[in-house]
């Protein structure tokens, strides 16, 4: 294998270029092919070279793809590429090691012997949380915050008493991929007596122009979706005292 390849797996941030880092910057502007996610804006690509290869590999919701096949489509890239000598950026949404498949794409490059480096990215929930002013830890308030997924498993959320355990404490837990599930999930959280009154933001389109901010309760969670129609992809925050500073 040419070892005068690189395979930078960037984090793209949520969208906005100027949350971009300025290293993952450079990678772009050096790259001789971005692989690239949705979500991303088309000022983002715009830094690259003219000469530049850019090949979508994203997904969006519901849009039929299998996962697996698109996976396997991004490793196959890093190869053929990477036998070609070429600086290769695989440009994902927000950080590559929060709810995505950096990971697997990572293990690849090792079991490969790819040379490839990882470079982090400003992920969703923090983006929003300093866009909308809402804090997710702070002094005698909140001592931690949970990461945590609305994809259900087998039919019911995970970990659900992990979750609740950090709601207790007045900790915030965020929300990604939920939005479709949010009425559900705060039933269930209801059911295990985390209190009614608890704040809910819906932050809808971090970084986008077309950005929304929404704020409920986990008691009115069904009022709320009745009345208003959030876009995803959207980061949900939940916590006793997730409240915007105003």
């Amino acid at each position: 294998m040419d070892v005068s390849h690189l395979i930078s797996i960037v984090g793209g941030g949520p969208g906005d270029p100027e949350l971009l880092t300025v290293k993952g910057m450079k990678r772009l502007q050096q790259a001789d092919v971005v692989l690239y996610d949705g979500l991303l804006r088309e000022e983002v690509l715009d830094l690259t070279a003219p000469e530049c290869e850019k090949i979508f590999v994203g997904k969006y919701h519901s849009d039929g793809q299998n996962q697996e096949k698109r996976q396997e489509d991004i490793h196959r890239w890093f190869k053929f590429y990477a036998e070609q000598g070429k600086k290769v950026v695989r440009l994902k949404t927000g950080d590559p090691m929060i709810f995505g498949r950096g990971p697997e794409e990572i293990r690849f490059c090792v079991e490969h012997h790819l040379n490839y480096e990882v470079i982090p990215g400003v992920t969703a929930a923090l983006a929003g949380s300093a866009q909308f002013n809402v804090p997710l830890t702070e002094r005698h308030k909140a001592c931690m915050a949970l990461f945590y997924t609305g994809h259900r498993t087998n039919g019911t959320f995970s970990d659900l008493e992990a979750l609740t355990a950090v709601l207790s404490t007045g900790s915030p837990v965020m929300i990604y991929m939920g939005l479709n599930k949010l009425a559900e999930l705060s039933e269930a959280l209801l059911e295990r007596g985390v209190e009614a009154s608890t704040t809910v933001q819906i932050l809808s389109k971090i970084s986008q122009p077309e950005e929304q901010h929404y704020e409920t309760s986990l008691e009115d969670v069904d009022n709320f979706l009745a009345e208003n129609n959030p876009q995803a992809p959207t980061v949900i925050i939940i916590g006793e005292h997730a409240l915007s500073i105003q």
